[in-house]
């Protein structure tokens, strides 16, 4: 069952997941014949063709990549030092906007898929490679790839287990089950109408009868089973077909089984060596579906968080959690919410959009989105509210930042870090104890819904947005800023007072006594005693305009602090 085959660019890709991450995308699927370091080719870099079916490993620095990306245009995929990405400008990520200059004047050039092309040579696939792997190990395992794929079983890219027991069934003729290590059945293919008794419970209980159990452990079978690296086989009786069995593993632990139940006229040496096969296809496939333990949630937050941070080294986090380098990615931000709204939340937007990955992050609900198509952050937000409107429980209310729209993975932080400014903004404008609250209710907050969920960007609130992004500028500058306002804080925190409120109404009303003393429900001979007092415990009067302006901005230096969730830096 065994044929000759050649190393693909797709199962390059796939075998090199957190090793290599695919910076821009490939049309179609090549054949890999070389692999070589820059140094080391000796063809001539002027016609592409002398690097056709060649993966290039180049040790430049990252800081001069971008120009010596076009000395390779023939070769089939290019490996590049860690932090490349950041170097390389949207021409080298996204192919189709880029052309060769000289590619119309060389009619012998192909395309990436290997077929004659009239004019053009599409660009070569970029993978940048993890810091955590050296060029040596880089090197050792792309050849490692090409001399194993020499004789391996030509198996079609499956994703999920009922497909990868399909194909098995359709190659070997038995009835195969993939499993568990507790023998619950994952998935199942079957031949024809006719299974055994045993097979039949099997998958109508979803696991192996704990009676058979204790048979096949009394046997010696399933200990055998799990002690091999190879197929382990029992032979047919009376009534119980001939089995063969292999165990996954990874890393010496054993994640599952995959059993072939078969009649007498299929051969047992045709299953043995598919099943060998097979196995080496199912272990990533098994991995996805089995690490969805208790710490599962916790990984899957710190690689979008490291994502998020800007990390530069991205491909494990992204391999982790399957997003490309070039995607359509909209970052949001929500407050803590209850365990049932979140997973209700997930679900839904993952019914809305191509991908969803959704975390607690620094006191936050931090959500990024893959659409499948390029958009922008206005449509993104309607499709949430649509969303979500029509499919949340009744009394919920959300609030959600929307960030920026960004087509790539390192275009992620900024979406994010816009994201929270804007959840930061409407949280304030909607907190009645905010120095940037609102009167006349949420229905005149800038791009408010009176609806039970509301979505904002960016374009609905810039000056609020310039507002956050100054107090967090003036906090790092110099701790002094903040001084007045922690001085009236501290007092009011003693005394009960209410004398940074004062202060934060009275510039919202623009210094007008009579509006400010209303609003705080005082008379305006307490609203001067207050002001009078303001100035001798600060030493600045709200009449003087260097004073004035130096409290307001402590105000919203103070508010800024107390706001932030605890854990968060932005």
């Amino acid at each position: 069952m065994s044929e000759p085959t050649t190393l693909t660019l797709a199962r390059l890709i796939r075998d090199s997941a957190g090793i290599l991450l695919p910076l821009n995308r490939t049309d179609g699927d090549t054949a890999v014949r070389r692999i070589d370091f820059d140094l080391d080719l000796d063809v001539d870099r002027s016609d592409p063709r002398g690097l056709n079916g060649t993966v290039v490993l180049i040790t430049e620095a990252a800081a001069n990549l971008a120009r010596r990306l076009g000395e390779f245009h023939g070769a089939v995929a290019l490996v590049v030092a860690p932090g490349s990405h950041a170097h390389l400008g949207d021409e080298a990520i996204n192919p189709s906007t880029s052309a060769r200059p000289d590619a119309a004047s060389n009619p012998a050039t192909t395309s990436v898929s290997g077929t004659a092309s009239d004019t053009t040579t599409a660009p070569p696939l970029v993978l940048e490679r993890t810091a955590g792997v050296t060029w040596a190990e880089t090197l050792l395992h792309l050849r490692q790839l090409a001399e194993g794929a020499s004789t391996a079983l030509t198996w079609p890219d499956v994703d999920d287990l009922s497909s990868l027991a399909a194909v098995i069934a359709d190659s070997t003729g038995a009835s195969i089950t993939i499993e568990d290590p507790a023998s619950r059945v994952l998935a199942h293919a079957n031949l024809g109408e006719d299974l055994d008794e045993i097979r039949k419970q099997t998958i109508l209980t979803g696991a192996i009868p704990d009676w058979r159990i204790a048979q096949l452990e009394e046997s010696g079978f399933l200990p055998a089973v799990r002690a091999s690296t190879d197929v382990v086989e029992r032979a047919a009786t009376a009534d119980d077909p001939a089995r063969s069995v292999i165990a996954l593993r990874s890393d010496g632990e054993m994640l599952g089984t995959i059993w072939a139940a078969y009649p007498a006229e299929v051969d047992p040496g045709t299953v043995r060596d598919i099943l060998r096969e097979a196995a080496r296809a199912a272990v990533p496939v098994m991995l996805r579906t089995l690490r969805r333990s208790p710490f599962d949630a916790r990984i899957r937050a710190e690689a979008l968080g490291s994502i998020l941070a800007g990390t530069h080294d991205l491909a494990p986090a992204a391999t982790l959690l399957s997003l490309p380098f070039a995607g359509h990615y909209t970052a949001l931000a929500l407050g803590p919410l209850p365990a049932d709204t979140e997973a209700l939340l997930r679900f839904h937007l993952r019914a809305a959009f191509a991908d969803v990955v959704l975390a607690r992050i620094a006191g936050r609900v931090a959500v990024l989105l893959q659409s499948a198509e390029a958009t922008d952050e206005e449509d993104v937000r309607e499709r949430i509210v649509d969303t979500l409107e029509r499919t949340m429980p009744t009394g919920a209310r959300l609030t959600i930042g929307v960030g920026a729209s960004v087509h790539r993975l390192d275009h992620v932080p900024a979406s994010w870090t816009e994201a929270v400014y804007v959840f930061d903004a409407l949280a304030a404008l909607a907190d009645p104890d905010s120095a940037s609250f609102e009167e006349g209710g949420p229905e005149d907050l800038p791009g408010w819904s009176s609806t039970s969920v509301h979505a904002a960007i960016a374009a609905d609130l810039p000056a609020e947005l310039v507002g956050l992004e100054i107090a967090d500028a003036l906090t790092e500058a110099d701790p002094r800023i903040a001084a007045p306002a922690k001085i009236l804080a501290v007092h009011d925190a003693a005394h009960q007072g209410q004398l940074v409120r004062t202060l934060e109404v009275y510039f919202e009303t623009v210094g007008n006594s009579a509006e400010a003393s209303r609003r705080l429900h005082v008379h305006a001979n307490s609203l001067r005693h207050r002001l009078f007092r303001i100035e001798e415990l600060t030493g600045l009067s709200p009449m003087r305009r260097a004073d004035r302006l130096w409290l307001e901005v402590s105000l919203l230096v103070l508010d800024r602090q107390r706001r932030r969730p605890t854990g968060s830096e932005s």
